[in-house]
């Protein structure tokens, strides 16, 4: 993409242009943009519309976005609220609002410090998160590290390293969300180093396992060492080869 042969995009009010390829694209108020959309950098404030898919080098979303298909792109950043219908790639994708993926969300980096509900499955090599997240399909990274600040839910976790703690202080966030319990919730949990609080699932399998309070576990299969804490619940526990 030469850049500096492309025009920029701005619409400003609720204005409907037609899509194509643009250097930078900025929706202020309530845009939208009909049909596929290929730029260097897209910011949308307000209530913008994409009907189509987006490739961007950078998309930064700080009021309330719609994007009808597919997201590519390699940097992205959430302050508000996005919905991605279709599915989202990234390289870096940092959520400090609230999220909404219609299917799957792959890429190396994601970072969330508000929500995420993503419809299929969550790939990435790592996956950190300080809020929420509903994960319909399978999350599967190199380290995973969350902070339970909510209900959260991924039917199955895989991944390396898989760290999952409940935050102790109470902060604006946790008040916003106090009618939710702060667990982790899953069927299967598999990995090579796993230490977890406040989590319920089916099974628990890994080769170093560490349970804290608050866990409830049907079956714990482990290869190599197994500790729990006093006030863990596990129904079954087996030493695999």
């Amino acid at each position: 993409m030469q850049n500096a042969k492309i025009e920029d995009l701005v619409i400003n009010g609720s204005g409907s242009v037609g899509g194509g390829t643009f250097n930078k694209v900025v929706i202020n108020g309530s845009g939208s943009i009909v049909h596929d959309l290929e730029c260097a950098n897209l910011e949308c404030n307000g209530a913008g519309k994409i009907t189509g898919n987006v490739h961007a080098e950078n998309t930064t979303i700080k009021g309330s976005s719609t994007i009808t298909g597919n997201l590519l792109s390699e940097r992205v950043q959430i302050h508000g609220h996005a919905t991605v219908k279709g599915y989202i790639h990234f390289q870096q994708l940092e959520v400090k609002g609230a999220s909404t993926v219609g299917e799957s969300a792959k890429g190396e980096q994601l970072t969330i410090e508000g929500s995420i509900d993503i419809g299929e499955d969550c790939e990435c090599e790592s996956f950190q998160a300080e809020g929420a997240f509903q994960i319909q399909g399978l999350l599967n990274a190199d380290t995973i590290s969350v902070t339970l600040h909510g209900k959260s839910y991924a039917k199955e976790i895989g991944g390396e390293t898989i760290t999952v703690k409940k935050r102790n202080t109470r902060s604006l966030f946790d008040k916003l969300i106090n009618t939710f319990n702060k667990t982790l919730q899953s069927e299967v949990i598999e990995g090579d180093h796993i230490h977890l609080e406040y989590t319920k699932a089916k099974v628990v399998r890994g080769n170093f396992i560490t349970l804290g309070p608050g866990c409830e576990i049907d079956l714990v299969e482990y290869k190599q060492e197994f500790n729990a804490d006093k006030n863990a619940v596990i129904k079954e526990k087996k030493k695999i080869d």
